[in-house]
């Protein structure tokens, strides 16, 4: 009895671990169409407004979270899917959490984890050689998901870029923000599943009756 008692308490257990909804995002964020659940973590579409990279940044980190990592092929063809099908964009450019503000022509996540697996479009990124990124690259340090070149990334100036005449214009896009789950929200959880399972007693011990 203990044993299958224990089975289903971990049953139960790993059920909720793999089950996550929006209510392990963190409780600022708005429970809206544009908050979404992928792997292990929360992702908020910001579609409704254009940021410098700067400001998109440090938007993200008010609430605890960083721009995308898109560390995995997966997590690019999740957020390619999604802005093309569910949100119906084609043409934006999406600031995510890479850049080579430290050091030129190193580019790494938000995180402060290297670059392993990329996504550039032709002519881009450190190792492309073309006239237009040695040319740029100076001021070129912050990357977007560009939909109109199948969600390739490009580089753009984080803040604001040259335009004629030496004028310059805010370098600003739409941008998504990533969250770890809650861990408040996470612990309650467990500790509400640990104690929904009774405790075992021991059977009354036998008594024999008197000579």
């Amino acid at each position: 009895m203990r044993t299958l008692s224990a089975f289903l308490l971990g049953t139960v257990l790993v059920s909720i671990a793999t089950s996550q909804t929006l209510d392990n995002c963190p409780a600022g964020l708005p429970r809206d169409r544009f908050l979404q659940v992928h792997g292990d973590f929360c992702f908020q579409f910001v579609l409704n407004r254009l940021r410098t990279h700067t400001l998109a940044k440090a938007d993200c980190e008010s609430h605890g979270g960083t721009l995308a990592l898109v560390k995995t092929p997966d997590i690019q063809a999740y957020l390619y899917k999604e802005l093309v099908i569910t949100y119906n964009l084609h043409l934006s450019k999406i600031w995510i959490g890479l850049n080579d503000i430290d050091n030129e022509n190193i580019y790494k996540w938000e995180d402060g984890t290297p670059l392993n697996f990329t996504a550039w479009d032709s002519g881009e990124g450190p190792n492309s050689g073309s006239f237009y990124h040695a040319t740029h690259h100076n001021e070129n340090d912050c990357v977007v998901i560009d939909l109109e070149y199948d969600s390739k990334w490009a580089e753009f100036p984080c803040d604001e870029s040259s335009s004629f005449l030496f004028f310059t214009d805010r370098e600003e896009h739409y941008y998504i923000c990533q969250y770890k789950f809650s861990a408040s929200v996470a612990t309650s959880t467990t500790q509400s599943s640990q104690t929904t399972a009774a405790p075992e007693t021991a059977p009354p011990a036998a008594t024999t009756a008197a000579a």
